[in-house]
């Protein structure tokens, strides 16, 4: 069985491609159909914003975290 990770403000997540970067969670939000998604702010360049759903954040193959 698969632990399933908390996704919350202030970790830190490695994007897993050649310029894939570090980001920030800033904040979490559910949209009308209930998925959560996360903002996020590019820690070299906090002006540069994404949002993803947290799904996509906890992939394995797209994303690492790096701090709790």
């Amino acid at each position: 069985m698969r632990r399933k990770r908390e996704v919350i403000e202030g970790q830190i997540y490695r994007k897993l491609s050649p310029s894939g970067g570090y980001w920030e969670v800033v904040a979490i939000r559910k949209d009308g159909m209930g998925t959560q998604h996360a903002q996020m702010k590019r820690t070299d360049d906090p002006k540069t914003l994404k949002t993803l759903s947290v799904s996509t954040l906890l992939d394995p193959q797209q994303f690492e975290i790096v701090t709790e």
